[in-house]
């Protein structure tokens, strides 16, 4: 338990700068130590950022809780990365193990949940496949477009047969009742048009 009340404390542990003396003659090897653990730490906050940004936009992204696992592993990774470049200067080497723990539980979760959705990602269709099923569909649809075009032309093609065939019969009408007429017969069709 005094080990979590003493977590930043320093006693007993040298500044990084001051353990051997290599650092002293080459203080530019703890710089780039230093400038790459910061900007490393930068990239891993910024990169669960755009995750997070990711993940809040896309409304039906299928495993959600992987992203934010993904984001709580590389933050921990961030904070250790910047607590390495802090202890060159203060030594709080229990705060470092703590958060190589935190990382060390957040990158085996990850990892175990990765393994758990593995088979249904695989499973899921790819953005080729769908292209190739909505091509289909399309295609289908087109077909069946095409297909209703044609019903619908021959439709309008007996439908005006037929109408001519009833402006024919009419026709017909007339003159029989006309012939009857001359043969001083009575109509047949006296009614009708």
């Amino acid at each position: 338990m005094n080990f979590f009340f003493n977590l930043f404390q320093t006693e007993g542990f040298p500044p990084r700068w001051y353990c051997g003396s290599g650092w002293a003659e080459e203080p530019e090897v703890g710089w780039l130590h230093i400038v790459a653990d910061v900007v490393t730490f930068l990239a891993y906050i910024a990169i669960p950022c755009v995750l997070a940004f990711f993940v809040l936009k896309r409304e039906e992204l299928v495993f959600p809780n992987i992203f934010w696992l993904f984001a709580a592993f590389i933050v921990s990774c961030g904070f250790v990365h910047l607590v390495e470049a802090i202890i060159f200067w203060f030594p709080v080497y229990r705060l470092s193990a703590i958060l190589k723990v935190v990382t060390a539980i957040a990158s085996t979760a990850t990892v175990l949940a990765m393994i758990r959705v593995m088979p249904a990602a695989i499973a899921l269709p790819g953005i080729a496949d769908m292209n190739r099923r909505l091509r289909g569909e399309v295609q289908r649809r087109e077909e069946i477009q095409k297909e209703l075009e044609h019903n619908n032309e021959e439709l309008r093609e007996f439908t005006a047969s037929v109408l001519n065939r009833e402006d024919r019969i009419s026709e017909l009408k007339q003159e029989v009742n006309h012939l009857l007429q001359e043969l001083g017969r009575a109509s047949k069709y006296m009614n009708q048009s």
